[in-house]
């Protein structure tokens, strides 16, 4: 593993670090911020801080844009529009717990899609390291105890996290297939305005039906963290180690979700650290380690099936 590929993978567990807080914020605030509100001020707020940085690169790129408009009109709104507003409507339902129990699968749906569209080759490696990792964040979310998944309750907010789970490990591959000649500055300003203007309709029906935005600094404070942390730069860490590494590499790492959920727990909750949660994360980093042995050179590479993008069209 070279000093480029150590460093995406930083960069990415950093942004699982800001996505863990977005879990917490969506089950939190179930009580008084309705999730089409949330979800819509998430991402206008996002499309106000990434537009005038942007707005060069979409200019530059537009004829791209326009010939990619089918993808990308995908692409926003089940990134943007139905992604995590699932994960707030969940966060009415099911537990914190839960979320990151389902959400936590993601990753193996990743991997199947991937070896599935030849987007990457599904070695014995990646698979072990993805069942390890899984692993991992289980005993984190089950407090070390595996056989207590059996005996919890579902709801419909874990049939909801399911939906939202199998659209990440979609998102996440189509993703690799991006115009290369699209900026990522110009990939996200257009994903996140078509997701706005798919919210928007929505976010006033749900208005109009009397939920209401709550005007306080406490509301726009965590409207900002979704907005400008979780949506902007937390996407643009992540996407840096698909681009690095691969998108399934990259989405074993996001079994590091609970760990951080347990770190936050510590941090802002003062709980204990307890063994399960050293265990746990030992398990998660081995699993990640597993995954790339070939990329770090204990065993043999094999090559990469690589598929062109749409712009090849």
């Amino acid at each position: 593993m070279n000093k480029t590929q150590f460093t995406a993978i930083l960069l990415a567990f950093l942004a699982c670090l800001i996505w863990s807080g977005n879990f917490v914020i969506a089950q939190g605030v179930s009580d008084w911020i309705s999730p089409m509100v949330i979800a819509f001020w998430r991402w206008f707020i996002a499309l106000i801080f990434i537009l005038p940085i942007s707005c060069k690169h979409v200019r530059k790129d537009w004829p791209i844009i326009v010939r990619n408009w089918k993808y990308l009109a995908v692409m926003g709104i089940v990134g943007v529009g139905f992604y995590n507003t699932l994960i707030y409507y969940s966060g009415q339902y099911t537990s914190t717990h839960h979320m990151a129990i389902i959400s936590s699968t993601a990753p193996i749906g990743t991997l199947l899609l991937a070896g599935i569209f030849g987007i990457e080759r599904l070695s014995r490696y990646k698979i072990i390291g993805a069942a390890c990792a899984f692993i991992g964040a289980l005993v984190i979310v089950t407090n070390g105890d595996l056989i207590a998944i059996f005996s919890q309750k579902w709801n419909a907010g874990d049939i909801i996290l399911i939906f939202s789970a199998l659209i990440w490990a979609a998102w996440s591959v189509a993703i690799t297939i991006k115009p290369k000649a699209l900026s990522t500055w110009s990939f996200l300003a257009t994903i996140i305005t078509i997701g706005v203007l798919f919210l928007a309709p929505l976010y006033a029906w749900e208005t109009y039906r009397g939920a209401s935005t709550p005007f306080t600094v406490e509301a726009f404070s965590i409207f900002i963290y979704v907005g400008v942390m979780a949506s902007v730069i937390a996407w643009f860490l992540w996407q840096h180690c698909v681009d690095t590494v691969g998108p399934v590499k990259t989405s074993l790492i996001y079994y590091s979700m609970p760990v951080f959920a347990g770190v936050l727990a510590i941090a802002l909750l003062n709980e204990p650290i307890e063994q399960y949660h050293v265990v746990g994360f030992m398990l998660v980093c081995l699993g990640i380690i597993i995954s790339n042995l070939r990329k770090m050179g204990f065993v043999k590479k094999t090559k990469l099936i690589k598929k062109d993008g749409p712009e090849a069209a």
